[in-house]
């Protein structure tokens, strides 16, 4: 009885051993080249301005390898939850045989993270203060949270929105241009119409810059006015 148990082991495990021979092996190195080079043109794709330096990791694979029971490589399908960008990518992963029986699926999250050369702060700025070349460089930051918002020049003529600490990325968002009018100044103001400029004395009430439509007073005739700011202590009213 106990010969013919160990004989049944034996069988079973020389059955197995044969059947694993003609078996494939996908390795997790394996299957996160494929994942990448299938994910990597669409990233791409979408991040048409920044396509020259960028870094996509996959999290959520398994080490143990995937064993198929054909000795050909499984097909690798990758759904996604939606086709535009996101730094965090939830996406499913279904492992099919040749018939296209599901083998596995699994979830995974796919990181992508964009670099370029960017202004940032190279001292604390605080709230209000001017932003140029003395308090701001160039250097390479992650900028995957602020796509389309950054500097990638020297620039001048802006201020701070918020404080900066050295070493900050400069937003856009949360930079202004310096005005080039201020507030209960005295300016001129243009009065425009129909090819005729009048010019008159008056006063801002308002900071604006070139640009910016703000509130004007004149001198002359003590009337409000709504004007565009054309340059330094300058606004043009259209009569």
């Amino acid at each position: 009885m106990k010969k013919s148990a160990k004989n049944l082991i034996l069988f079973l495990m020389i059955i197995t051993n044969v059947n694993c021979a003609f078996c494939y092996t996908l390795t997790k190195e394996e299957l996160k080249a494929d994942i990448l080079a299938k994910v990597t043109p669409q990233i791409k794709s979408q991040l048409a301005d920044y396509t020259q330096d960028i870094k996509i990791s996959i999290q959520g694979l398994s080490n143990q390898p995937i064993v198929t029971n054909e000795n050909t490589k499984p097909k690798i399908e990758i759904i996604s939850q939606n086709n535009s960008f996101n730094q965090n990518s939830y996406k499913r992963i279904i492992i099919k045989n040749s018939m296209g029986n599901v083998i596995k699926a699994f979830p995974i999250n796919v990181q992508t993270q964009v670099f370029a050369t960017v202004l940032t702060a190279s001292d604390n700025i605080a709230f209000n203060q001017s932003i140029n070349q003395n308090n701001t460089k160039l250097e390479r930051k992650d900028i995957t949270r602020y796509l389309g918002k950054t500097y990638s020049t020297q620039v001048n003529g802006i201020i701070a929105k918020r404080n900066y600490q050295k070493g900050n990325i400069i937003i856009a968002d949360f930079t202004k241009a310096k005005s080039s009018v201020l507030r209960n100044s005295s300016i001129d103001i243009v009065f425009q119409s129909k090819g005729l400029n009048i010019r008159l004395r008056g006063k801002a009430l308002k900071d604006g810059a070139i640009g910016d439509t703000i509130l004007v007073r004149s001198d002359k005739y003590n009337r409000t006015y709504t004007g565009v700011v054309q340059s330094e202590n300058e606004v043009m009213v259209r009569i």
